[in-house]
């Protein structure tokens, strides 16, 4: 096909303006002999490959044909040489993204992306692979095994410098407001590294055992393992992390300290993080609290069956060892302000996160009858004196929400003769989150659904029941709620208790006006959404107080943000200035593939406490995992990300070479001449379904059956059965599978399938005398020197089968797992025929990248995606100065390939041999 995309007809370029230097596009064998060539005519070389190293599939190959010689030993040395070449210059990760010029003299644009570990410091030993907690396919080894996310493909590969995988940050991380590092916890936990794991986690998060327990885990809505199963416990596995540590003995860290106090008002979740996290910087905290003891929403508001106050409080005790100062019983408003705390008390800033800890009232007809109470302060309340209100009552409870839950939950175990929840919502609509509805009616708690209350009904001022009105919509048709109703749809319902629990606001009295502060028009603090600053200097507010009623690690993420702003403040910095910008959840990231053929493995159940105990008092329910399953747990994790950031690998290089902050970038060359070889890719044998590639576990393809061959594969280069691990001793190949196919636009032979088949053959029979290996083809293609001689060898010498025949289909048996292959042969007959492994032999085809390569170039391709060269000079192209060779003009095997490299460094030195020798390397 013509690419017109850029670059006009070529024009002959000035020989004064002429460039002595070469760029290769391309790594494998080919490339690396024209760079050779190139090198030695007297040009400066740029080699520029995608990968991570150079070598390309012959540094996978076990064997070469029709020599059978080690691959490896033949590729090394040529490694060995480009590596050591003094004008020979390496640019690993660069893909090119733009080409302006003419012959003789381009302008070049890489593309190169992060290798995440800085090459000039690497000494390739390779500490950061051992403590890796990744597994991932290995591409080198065909996905046939594994890797970690710090790797390199093989030993001897060039650059020996180790590389980091990162595809998106995985949407665990980006869905948890705090950017906790979901995916490096999880990770940590399956190696059996605890303590690593927590530390990751406070990291961003002081309360670690708390969260874990009461948080609706919004990462684990986004986990992708659920488009298998089900999503990963990440929650769960959380709380594991930390209920393993001796908090008594956590270390704290010995910061420098600094002379600046700051004052947090409340000791919620957003001011502990806040102290916590100006407490690491070596500020001097204080926290002013209102009630007896720290902790707010997650002390006062959440029943203990969900969250044990020993939990909250060896948290909180930690706080104090890192040096933050509680002040217990000292609300803001009685003898001090916010202005007071800055101009008079010696605080430089101040800090506000006084959550949202009011009931919201709402005008309801009989409302001041005795009985009615409302859910906030219900909670406070039995939390603080554990008194029973409700023991023996009817309980009524209003609203749909979390609150609403706990409330009704707390009434239950308090001895109510019967609880029952009223609903504006559906089942469908209701805020509560699942599991917390379900464990409710498992409790006994009655939910009634679409409908509201129209007025309290009482007698002699105590409460006697409810009127109920149907609901006809809660929300409008924006998505707004705006509750309807049914007035000619009325009930009523006996009560002795009706807890409202039907929203949550803010107490701002404390404010004054000298403090300076704005609020929005919903009563709630107005902050900057970035930095947290308010409308008075020095004043930060995050947290519910700023949001609305949200969720506690919402408000953990705010209090970390503000202690960045504080500390950007009082150093007198610019509080937007390169920020890092909070990760939000993307729809469709790069990310490492699901692995949908990957068998499916349950969710770990919670352990839970006895449910004939649940409402007998306010024990805890879920007990946590065990060890076994935790870590079984943490397998399920797919690492989206790849590399999870767990930071082990920047603990052990004691180099310092590890760079996670290194980001993709753009490099600019100029040249006088580009030789492209990008190699190939095999053809994707899913696109002829009827061999059962990618549903059946043993239909590989020849490249898969290399790695197992190979010595330094993930078999030690003992065949085995992916299925089960066993070896397989009836062994098919079956010939031109993606080649010689009209029906799939692929006509052209692929040259080498053939010969590698037999000697994949050949060389099975090596290592296992046991294997009968069986060749299935139309005819043999025998096409260079010595290749008749070898396919005959094969069959004559070694035993193997060649059957002249047309395959129809490949089924596979479920309970063995062997394959059944049904052939026409060349006498017309049906046959069927029974075998342990079935290896295709996959076609050449253009490596995905060649035709963004090609128009980037401005050259032309063929219909199949090949360079068109003209017949007699296979190593031009359409546009001057830029040649070509190996498998990306056409297939060809090893020796072809490296004779056509030569003659493309031959046609480069020939067109600039006027500038020859003028960037070569200084002696």
């Amino acid at each position: 096909m013509k690419n017109r995309t850029q670059n006009p007809e070529p024009k002959t370029q000035n020989p004064a303006h002429k460039v002595g230097a070469v760029m290769v596009v391309g790594g494998g064998i080919a490339g690396m002999q024209a760079s050779l060539d190139a090198a030695a005519a007297g040009y400066k070389v740029y080699l520029v490959e995608r990968d991570i190293s150079i070598g390309g599939v012959m540094a996978q190959l076990d064997k070469t044909f029709p020599t059978n010689d080690c691959s490896t030993c033949l590729i090394s040395p040529k490694l060995i040489e480009v590596a050591q070449h003094p004008d020979i210059e390496i640019l690993t990760q660069a893909e090119l993204e733009r080409l302006e010029g003419e012959a003789g003299h381009f302008t070049v644009t890489l593309h190169r992306e992060p290798r995440y570990i800085d090459a000039a410091k690497c000494n390739a030993c390779g500490a950061c692979a051992e403590v890796c907690p990744v597994s991932l396919p290995s591409t080198f080894d065909e996905g046939m095994g594994q890797r970690h996310a710090a790797f390199r493909h093989f030993p001897q590969a060039v650059p020996s410098t180790f590389a980091i995988k990162k595809f998106d940050r995985a949407p665990c991380v980006r869905a948890c407001p705090a950017n906790l590092s979901a995916q490096g916890y999880v990770q940590l936990i399956k190696a059996g590294k605890y303590d690593e794991s927590l530390k990751l986690i406070m990291d961003r998060l002081p309360l670690p055992g708390t969260i874990g327990r009461i948080c609706p885990h919004p990462c684990e809505s986004d986990c992708r393992r659920q488009e298998m199963d089900e999503p990963v416990a990440i929650c769960s596995l959380k709380r594991f992390a930390a209920d393993q540590a001796d908090w008594d003995a956590l270390p704290a860290p010995e910061v420098p300290q600094k002379n600046q106090a700051v004052a947090i008002v409340g000791a919620g979740p957003a001011g502990l993080s806040c102290a916590y996290n100006l407490a690491l910087k070596g500020y001097r905290t204080v926290i002013f609290e209102a009630a007896p003891e720290a902790g707010g929403w997650l002390r006062y508001g959440i029943p203990e069956y969900r969250l044990p106050r020993e939990v909250l409080q060896r948290e909180v005790d930690y706080l104090k060892r890192l040096g933050v100062e509680i002040r217990y019983n000292s609300p803001i408003g009685e003898g001090t302000s916010i202005d007071a705390l800055l101009t008079k008390d010696g605080f430089a800033a101040v800090f506000l996160g006084v959550g949202t800890q009011d009931s919201i009232r709402l005008p309801v007809p009989g409302a001041e009858a005795a009985g009615v109470l409302w859910g906030v302060e219900y909670l406070k309340e039995v939390n603080s004196t554990g008194e029973s209100p409700t023991q023996g009552k009817r309980v009524a409870v209003i609203g749909g929400g979390n609150v609403a839950m706990d409330v009704a939950r707390v009434a239950r175990r308090q001895g109510a003769a019967s609880v029952s929840l009223i609903a504006l919502e559906s089942p469908e609509e209701l805020p509560a989150s699942p599991w917390e509805v379900a464990e409710a009616k498992a409790e006994s708690i009655e939910i009634l659904h679409r409908l509201g209350v129209k007025q309290i009904l009482s007698q002699n001022g105590q409460v006697t029941g409810l009127e109920l009105r149907a609901v006809s919509r809660v929300f409008d048709e924006a998505g707004r709620f705006a509750p309807a109703y049914f007035d000619d749809r009325l009930s009523t319902r006996e009560a002795d208790v009706v807890i409202m629990a039907i929203g949550q606001k803010a107490d701002l009295k404390f404010l004054t006006a000298a403090d300076g502060i704005n609020l929005t028009p919903r009563g709630l603090i107005e902050a900057d959404p970035n930095t947290l600053a308010t409308s008075r200097a020095g004043v930060f507010a995050g947290g519910d107080v700023v949001t609305g009623p949200w969720i506690a690690i919402g408000a953990v993420a705010a209090g970390r943000e503000a202690a960045i702003s504080i500390d950007r403040y009082l150093d007198g910095l610019d509080l937007k200035a390169d920020r890092e910008a909070a990760l939000k959840p993307i729809q469709d990231g790069n990310w490492s593939p699901i692995p949908l053929g990957q068998s499916k493995t349950a969710r770990e159940p919670m352990p839970e406490l006895d449910q004939a105990e649940w409402t007998k008092g306010f024990k805890e329910l879920n007990l946590g995992f065990t060890e076994a399953q935790a870590q079984a747990e943490a397998a399920r994790c797919i690492n989206c990300g790849a590399c999870s950031e767990c930071m082990q690998c920047v603990e052990a290089c004691e180099a310092g070479a590890i760079a996670h902050e290194q980001q993709p970038r753009t490099q600019t060359l100029e040249v006088g001449a580009v030789i492209l070889a990008p190699g190939f890719k095999t053809f994707d044998a899913k696109l002829k379904p009827e061999y059962g590639y990618g549903r059946y576990p043993n239909v590989i393809t020849a490249l898969e059956f290399e790695r197992l061959l190979s010595a330094t594969g993930p078999c030690a280069g003992h065949v085995r059965r992916p299925s089960d691990q066993t070896e397989p001793k009836r062994i098919a190949w079956i010939q031109c599978v993606g080649s010689r196919d009209a029906s799939i636009g692929r006509e052209y032979c692929s040259y080498v399938c053939c010969m590698y088949a037999a000697k994949q053959s050949i060389i099975a029979k090596e290592h296992d005398h046991g294997v009968s290996p069986t060749i299935f083809f139309i005819d043999f293609r025998a096409q260079g020197k010595g290749f008749d001689r070898y396919y005959k060898r094969a069959r004559d010498e070694h035993g193997v089968r060649l059957i002249r025949s047309m395959i129809s289909r490949v089924t596979e048996d479920p309970r063995t797992h062997n394959l059944e292959l049904t052939y026409v042969d060349e006498d017309g007959r049906i046959q069927l025929e029974e075998f342990d492994m079935v290896v295709l032999s996959v076609g050449l085809t253009p490596h995905p990248a060649a035709q963004k390569l090609a128009a980037v170039c401005g050259i032309d391709t063929n219909q199949w995606g090949f360079v068109k060269s003209p017949p007699f000079k296979m190593v031009e192209t359409s546009r001057e100065g830029i040649y070509t060779c190996g498998v990306f003009q056409s297939p060809k095997d090893i020796p072809e390939t490296v004779g056509q490299a030569s003659a493309a460094a031959g046609a480069a030195a020939s067109l600039l041999s006027e500038v020859r020798g003028t960037l070569l390397t200084k002696a």
